[in-house]
């Protein structure tokens, strides 16, 4: 069979594979964006209907016997289907040892978790998270059996290995601690320094309109396409791609917190530019994606704390308050906002801690994670070891479950192992950030909004690869060194010491 037949016969199978996609995609979005609570029994089924079929086109001997003809032809594939039948294969040995009514089952779980954990953080109770927690956390470790079980003895890295190919526990307990040992120390000066940021007007009334606008004109700023793209409303905010041309972003409003909104609509928006910018040749394929998990978070990371809380953006900012809000920001300064967005003060929700802090709330996660997958902790205790960390290490207690184990949504869908890639990312973005630097004036365009050169760089030495690349490949590609989180440390360091004068 000629390779050009064989190429079409798995174009064609994919599109099937992409319909059903859709469908769940847009399900999803759906569910988080203001769908009837009463609808969660028919929009469970339907989804759990869904979900099946495309797991049946997904392991079908139709479609293993089209990739095992292409691995026989492997010599003669140019280097992209090289990569697609490398990364079918490996995705079609994960999910085919899953048995279909299991996945069902997870899906349809899934679905149910997510809305109980939505009534759970609502009502501050645990209790009505929990019994879904179990079920979550034994069929991610039944799933990891089916894996392929424990790597080094941890099931836990297998998980991590599902986002960051290759990451590990002992691996991640380094990273960790080269960050505490930089980002602690700098803690405890700021913490005794005599500048005191008063941030009080951002707690004003901002009324939800008004913010809403303000989303959008700093996505249209950044360089987000709103043609094939959206901005919405959810509990928690996210990006879904649900194809290369509807790049959808969700932020929540809070209208007695301006900022909070601002800052995860600029970290959804560099979400949404990475998924905009993927090269449009691999549209339908499992090339059209991120490298990873912590790739994807170098973005938004990037856009959100080392462009969104520059100098040069909140001059952006600040004349898109003052236009929108001016009895708010009647008598705010520059300064004042910049400072107000820059300041250090350990809170307990992760999506709204300062740029410094931030880490360790994925650290928190992350060792919470390790106890809940390869430890023996009884789920009653999670709330109270939670609470515990985050004491320890940000020196704040939780006083209910809101403000503690209720935080993320990302366990209710069975996502193990994600958390390590926020503080990943931060590394990966600051390092990508130094090399880009050696190539344009990157404070110059933001001062002249040329948000298309910043935009621009990256598409072409990092969104146009999808995942051609490994994680750790493409960042070698770039900046032609292996992970160094010195890059970050260092404009922690060198940005925090300005503000608070030590």
């Amino acid at each position: 069979m000629e390779v050009e037949t064989l190429i079409r016969a798995y174009n064609d199978y994919i599109k099937r594979i992409n319909a059903y996609k859709y469908a769940l995609k847009v399900i999803n979005f759906d569910a988080a964006t203001g769908a009837p609570k009463s609808a969660i029994k028919e929009r469970s089924e339907a989804y759990s209907f869904i979900a099946l079929e495309y797991f049946k086109l997904k392991t079908s001997p139709e479609f293993k016997s089209i990739i095992a003809n292409l691995k026989n032809v492997y010599s003669k594939l140019d280097k992209y289907y090289q990569r697609i039948v490398d990364l079918e294969i490996k995705t079609l040995d994960k999910i085919s040892k899953i048995p279909p009514h299991r996945y069902q089952e997870f899906s349809k779980l899934s679905a149910e978790s997510e809305v109980a954990w939505e009534e759970a953080k609502e009502k501050s109770d645990y209790q009505i998270f929990k019994p879904y927690l179990e079920k979550i956390v034994s069929m991610v470790k039944e799933f990891a059996h089916y894996y392929g079980g424990e790597i080094d003895g941890s099931l836990y890295n297998r998980m991590l290995d599902d986002y960051e190919e290759g990451m590990t526990i002992k691996k991640l307990d380094e990273f960790f601690n080269t960050l505490k040992e930089r980002i602690v120390p700098l803690l405890e000066k700021i913490k005794a320094s005599k500048i005191k940021i008063d941030d009080s007007f951002i707690y004003k009334n901002y009324p939800h309109e008004g913010q809403i606008l303000i989303g959008e004109e700093i996505l249209k700023v950044i360089g987000f396409d709103l043609e094939n793209g959206m901005l919405r409303e959810s509990a928690h905010p996210f990006t879904s791609s649900i194809s290369n041309s509807d790049i959808r972003v969700t932020t929540h409003i809070y209208e007695n917190n301006v900022i909070s909104s601002i800052y995860s609509v600029i970290h959804e928006g560099g979400h949404g530019i990475y998924d905009q910018n993927i090269n449009p040749k691999f549209k339908g394929t499992i090339l059209y994606d991120g490298a990873s998990m912590a790739i994807h978070e170098s973005q938004s990371r990037l856009y959100e704390n080392v462009i969104g809380r520059s100098k040069e953006f909140v001059h952006i900012l600040y004349e898109l308050l003052k236009k929108i809000y001016p009895l708010q920001m009647k008598k705010i300064t520059e300064e004042d906002l910049y400072l107000a967005v820059n300041k250090v003060e350990p809170s307990f929700i992760r999506t709204e801690a300062d740029e410094l802090t931030y880490s360790l709330h994925i650290l928190v996660r992350y060792e919470m994670e390790k106890l809940i997958i390869d430890g023996n902790v009884s789920f009653d205790e999670l709330p109270s070891i939670w609470n515990q960390k985050m004491k320890e290490y940000l020196g704040i207690e939780p006083k209910n479950d809101k403000e503690g184990i209720l935080q993320d949504i990302h366990w209710a869908g069975g996502s193990f192992g994600y958390f390590p890639s926020y503080a990943l990312g931060n590394a990966i973005g600051l390092q990508l950030l130094h090399t880009m630097k050696k190539e344009l004036d990157f404070k110059q365009a933001i001062v002249n909004k040329n948000f298309d050169q910043i935009k621009e760089y990256l598409a072409k030495n990092v969104y146009i690869h999808g995942k051609m690349l490994s994680p750790m490949e493409l960042l070698k590609e770039v900046t032609g060194e292996e992970l160094n989180a010195s890059y970050y440390c260092d404009y922690l360091e060198q940005k925090f010491k300005e503000i608070y004068l030590i």
